[in-house]
């Protein structure tokens, strides 16, 4: 994978425009300036524009840009105004493309440029979501600012001050902090009050930053502190007990990485599996209760939810080494996922003492999705049950029967392996 990230400054685009540049921004093969103008036969691989307003939004925008991952369930016009270059503005038309951070990788996303279309021009690189290291992401901004300011000189309206307030942040670790929970909770610098984010600095220091950056992706916004410890309390009551494997200790999770977060998954359930000696196919309920050292009563149909918050949690036991779990799933086959999605959790971050399960968009979330699926229905299993290369929604349905999931488990196996297209996902979805 060519991963090269680069944003390139030009010559002025005409004598008559002094502050426009000639401005290339590419992410390995693919020219995302790419573009062809009204009345142009010939596609030009640059946009005419003036660097600084871009300058200024990176730098405005940084720490949301650099750790705030794509929301869930949809992107709100607040977060597309802090990742989509399309926000840029200031009289032009900029690419449609949206950059975030999703912990050790960076993701840039291309999307289809309808809502771009302007009658001057139209870009023309392919929709499609590319993957970068994330130390390749933070050099790439910082040093197109960088070269802007050396461009532009003097007449830089105070983006000098700006940026070099903005190192100095990322280089106080206190300060990073701060700034790095405001991101994580959906807000610009400033703007998150002050009592919620000093809040979460002390979960922090008590449970770990990744952690509780999780938690704050998890549930965004002014009540994040609230619910975080509405969670922390729902665990600490759990009767669910999990003790997990020693076999799961030497696993080791390569970050970063630019293996996809459910490839890594994948690798350390069919680790698991092989030194646990678990035979081929379903995990019955028995068999699973004694692997996590949990109980079977919190297994079986109708067991009590404890948890009834935006997400489940699992927080460490210092005296046993296991960790108590609040679930928010009543139904078997959601707690079963939900247990290994503990499990995968303290396979990724052993040394948080506790672990958001939400429905995040961030590495470690994925992760966790991706590690149940493997661990409880592997796709060579499911593939030799169903034995068609055409599934239909009944072999959908016999397949989470057979392995104690749900549909969508099934599903997502399926789409993520190449087994069946997302049209017909799509299809089956909206046919459930």
């Amino acid at each position: 994978m060519n991963d090269a990230f680069e944003i390139r400054i030009g010559k002025p685009a005409n004598v008559e425009a002094t502050e426009t540049r000639r401005l290339a921004i590419r992410i390995g093969d693919t020219c995302l300036t790419r573009l062809v103008r009204r009345g142009a036969s010939v596609p030009d691989d640059s946009l005419e524009a003036p660097p600084l307003p871009l300058a200024f939004w990176i730098t405005d925008n940084w720490w949301r840009i650099r750790w705030e991952s794509a929301p869930y369930p949809a992107l709100s016009a607040d977060w597309r105004l802090a990742h989509d270059l399309s926000s840029v503005g200031a009289g032009y038309a900029w690419p449609n493309v949206s950059l975030w951070g999703e912990g050790g990788r960076f993701a840039i996303a291309v999307h289809a440029d309808s809502a771009n279309l302007t009658p001057a021009l139209r870009f023309l690189a392919e929709p499609g979501l590319h993957y970068l290291p994330a130390s390749t992401a933070e050099e790439t901004l910082d040093r197109f600012v960088q070269d802007v300011l050396d461009d532009v000189g003097p007449a830089n309206d105070g983006l000098d001050t700006e940026f070099e307030a903005l190192l100095s942040e990322r280089a106080d670790p206190r300060a990073s902090t701060w700034r790095r929970l405001e991101a994580m909770l959906g807000f610009d610098p400033d703007e998150a009050p002050e009592a919620l984010v000093a809040s979460l600095e002390r979960l922090a220091d008590r449970f770990g930053l990744e952690a509780v950056g999780e938690a704050a992706l998890a549930r965004q916004g002014e009540q994040a502190g609230d619910v975080l410890e509405a969670c922390i309390d729902a665990a600490d009551r759990s009767r669910v007990v999990v003790h997990p494997p020693h076999a799961f200790e030497a696993i080791d999770v390569e970050k970063p990485s630019l293996d996809a977060p459910w490839q890594r998954a994948t690798s350390a359930a069919e680790i698991l599996r092989d030194r646990l000696q678990v035979p081929r196919g379903p995990i019955r309920n028995t068999r699973l209760s004694d692997l996590l050292g949990v109980s079977i009563d919190h297994l079986r149909q109708n067991a009590a939810a404890t948890a009834r918050a935006p997400y489940g949690l699992r927080v460490n036991q210092e005296s046993n080494g296991g960790s108590k779990v609040a679930l928010r799933s009543r139904w078997p086959e959601g707690r079963r996922f939900e247990l290994c999605r503990a499990l995968a959790d303290t396979i990724w971050s052993p040394e948080d003492a506790l672990g958001p399960l939400s429905e995040a968009k961030s590495e470690r979330q994925k992760f966790q999705r991706a590690f149940a699926q493997a661990f409880l229905c592997p796709f060579h299993d499911l593939l030799a049950y169903i034995d068609t290369d055409q599934p239909a929604s009944e072999d959908i349905q016999a397949a989470a029967r057979h392995f104690h999931v749900s549909e969508r488990t099934i599903q997502t196996t399926l789409v993520n392996n190449g087994a069946i297209d997302h049209a017909s996902f799509e299809q089956m979805v909206d046919a459930s």
